[in-house]
């Protein structure tokens, strides 16, 4: 079942992402399938920025294939796993290693579907340029499902996908099973000019590897977006592992559950990336600006939305992620705790500050938090968020929830309008804007339950209830999850009601 989005672009006003709402995406190249509708009604568009627009105020430089509805490859060719043609047509596929080995920037490479299952690793070390790059496809049902599935081999990386050091490369539409990785896609090491750029993973479903479905290091202007991880094993056991200090990422309409630790997982990684390489943490290299090409010890210049987290035995992650955008996601019931804003050293210049956490639902069943900032995570802008604590079964309120942890490290963060339900907050009371709820109703929401098949859109808020039009709308968020723009006032959390 693809879940890639359908409409137009977001529109991100003051910073600096692409602005504006247009029409079905319609492919111009022959070869490339067609979007069709999200299922589960995430998302206002199938990219979150255009062609030669701005992202975060900066130049984009994301895979073209992404940004740019018009892109035409050079060359298609057509690959099945034992094929013995030329690849021309899907009638003669060629074979798929082949293809990969000898491929150059702008080809894409459909692997046809209807073959049987594939048990392979594919490898890349060298990718395609921004204009030209290198896709590799899986060809879907005519139902719009995802329509090749490969097995990941047990060679020393055992990842279905392994891109190393490859840059400008899109995979797009497969089942990744097994091993230990799905797609494993990196640097060649920690400094700047040494990072992979411009890798884009879309509409992949990786599920019972060993460590992570989809892993990242040292990956700048990265894209993950439409793609399903569950399964991950104790190897690692995140769904979704961004690691190394990568910048200028986007994580975006997603879903996780069942894995063994975070089902998304940024960080930076300063033991690995700083102190185990003898460079102090306080040292520029390590904590200064990506604008800068420093910071290797720090994820800057992420948006991460529309994702839907559930399930899983502990919730996102953000590690020394700094001056970032958390908008719009669902984080639920997980078996320890929720989501973390924190860092693993003691320089302050390194916890996860700086970023916007808008409009999002963080929902926490333990007696752990369901969100927590701590740790030099300070001057975040924390608004109109919905966070619940209630029972495993979702139906009534938990007082023994933390809802919000903090500690004095964080104290310049600035929360207003966010809806506490249920539980208790640790380390300060709800500000002047802020309203605490001690008992929870179902009926506020669609349909507020755990577990599959739940859909995102069955935690959106009900006409009545403390969430429906009790928020201003800011610009940094104009519309909702699915895309729907917003009222002003709008609801609390990721999904107005329509």
């Amino acid at each position: 079942m693809s879940r890639r989005a359908i409409l137009g672009l977001v529109s991100f006003l003051s910073l600096g992402l692409a602005t504006g709402c247009g029409a079905r995406f319609q492919p111009t190249d022959p070869a490339r399938v067609n979007d069709p509708p999200d299922p589960r009604g995430l998302l206002p568009g199938p990219r979150a920025v255009s062609r030669g627009s701005s992202f975060l105020g900066f130049p984009e430089r994301f895979n073209r294939y992404y940004t740019d509805p018009t892109y035409v490859a050079a060359r298609t060719r057509y690959v099945s796993e034992s094929g013995t043609g030329d690849g021309t047509t899907r009638d003669v596929p060629t074979r798929a290693d082949v293809a990969l080995r000898e491929a150059r920037p702008g080809d894409t490479i459909i692997f046809v579907r209807g073959q049987p299952l594939i048990t392979a690793c594919y490898e890349l070390t060298s990718g395609g340029t921004p204009d030209s790059p290198i896709v590799i496809r899986a060809e879907k049902t005519p139902e719009g499902a995802r329509g090749v599935e490969i097995r990941c081999c047990e060679s020393e990386r055992a990842s279905c996908f392994n891109l190393e050091g490859a840059n400008h490369v899109a995979i797009e539409g497969f089942v990744l099973t097994g091993g230990k990785y799905g797609a494993r896609v990196v640097g060649t090491g920690y400094g700047a000019s040494e990072h992979q750029r411009g890798v884009a993973l879309l509409d992949l479903e990786g599920r019972d590897q060993n460590k992570d479905p989809f892993f990242s290091g040292q990956s700048d202007w990265l894209v993950i977006q439409g793609c399903l991880a569950h399964g991950a094993g104790k190897g690692d056991g995140h769904g979704i592992y961004l690691s190394n200090g990568g910048d200028w990422n986007i994580v975006r309409g997603n879903e996780t559950y069942g894995n063994a630790s975070s089902d998304l997982q940024i960080n930076a990684d300063p033991i690995s990336t700083c102190e185990d390489e003898d460079l102090d943490v306080r040292d520029r290299e390590c904590d200064g600006s990506a604008r800068d090409g420093l910071g290797r010890g720090a994820s800057e210049y992420f948006l991460v939305e529309a994702n839907y987290l559930h399930d899983d035995n502990i919730g996102p992650n953000f590690t020394s992620l700094r001056n970032s955008i958390v908008r719009n996601n669902v984080s639920v019931f997980h078996e320890l705790h929720g989501a973390s804003f924190w860092q693993e050293t003691k320089n302050p210049n390194l916890g996860s500050h700086d970023n916007l956490v808008f409009h999002n639902l963080f929902g926490g069943t333990s007696t752990r938090h369901a969100l927590q900032f701590i740790e030099g995570s300070t001057r975040n802008r924390v608004m109109n968020n919905v966070v619940i604590g209630t029972d495993a079964q979702g139906t009534t309120s938990k007082a023994d929830v933390v809802l919000l942890e903090t500690d004095a490290s964080a104290a310049d963060n600035v929360y207003e309008t966010n809806l506490y339900i249920g539980g208790h907050l640790e380390g300060r009371i709800p500000g002047p804007s802020e309203r605490a709820v001690a008992t929870f109703d179902r009926g506020w929401f669609v349909d507020f339950a755990p577990g599959r098949p739940a859909r995102p859109r069955d935690f959106m808020t009900k006409s009545g209830s403390p969430l429906h039009r009790q928020a201003k709308r800011r610009a940094e968020a104009p519309f909702d999850a699915r895309g729907l723009e917003r009222a002003d006032p709008t609801d609390l959390g990721p999904f107005q009601l329509e």
